[in-house]
């Protein structure tokens, strides 16, 4: 499995069998992109919520005969209309794709529109590629439940955001590696705005510190994971 980071919160996962996954695709826009949304091809497209930095150019790089967007069932029905193929879920449900198993978890933030309509939960995002556990935390602040989410499913791969403002900052990701316990972590959601500026090796060398390892992706930088 190959995970390349895309700046902001979007990654592009790419498994064994060619399935190409790709997570809040916020690339237009955004100054830390490495590359423009017509360089991108996603099976599926996978969105924690619908703010604009992160469902992003999601319908501009949707196939409609072959991408399948995943995301909660009330945004689900917002871009189905498009005439979009969608797949909804629920914070709690699970469903096993060709690629594998994606469930969604709780998330503490809001989620409409650009145009201001309701667009459910918002949600983390747990699934597994290639017998690897991945869990983007889309976008929220700590809660205690996130120690049952890493006991539930251990964690190969958290993708943890730390520039606070509109999320955990640094201080409160550090604390929820400790409940997760992940094998590895990934900062996220910084830098792109001067609302949330923040140092990710700060990060990594605090988690360290407590036993934890940690890993600095600058964006279109690819990890293999085997």
């Amino acid at each position: 499995m190959k995970l390349q980071y895309l700046g902001h919160s979007a990654f592009l996962i790419s498994d064994s069998q060619n399935h190409t996954i790709l997570i809040d695709p916020f690339l237009t826009g955004n100054p830390l992109a490495p590359v423009k949304a017509n360089q991108v091809k996603a099976d599926y497209i996978i969105l924690t919520h619908a703010h604009s930095d992160h469902i992003g150019d999601a319908l501009n790089i949707a196939d409609k005969r072959k991408t399948t967007i995943i995301c909660v069932v009330e945004l689900a029905s917002i871009i189905s209309k498009n005439g979009y193929n969608t797949h909804p879920l629920q914070i709690g449900g699970a469903f096993q794709f060709p690629f594998g198993k994606v469930k969604f978890v709780t998330a503490f933030h809001g989620s409409s529109t650009s145009n201001g309509l309701y667009a459910g939960l918002a949600a983390g995002v747990v699934f597994k590629v290639d017998n690897k556990t991945i869990y983007h935390c889309g976008d929220t602040g700590i809660f205690g439940d996130m120690k049952l989410i890493g006991e539930i499913d251990k964690i190969d791969v958290l993708l943890i955001p730390i520039g606070g403002n509109y999320t955990m900052d640094i201080e409160d990701a550090v604390r929820a590696v400790s409940l997760i316990q992940p094998e590895l972590a990934i900062p996220m959601h910084y830098n792109t705005f001067s609302l949330i500026r923040a140092n990710p090796q700060e990060f990594v060398d605090k988690i360290a510190a407590n036993g934890f390892h940690g890993k600095v992706l600058t964006p279109g930088e690819e990890l293999q994971l085997s």
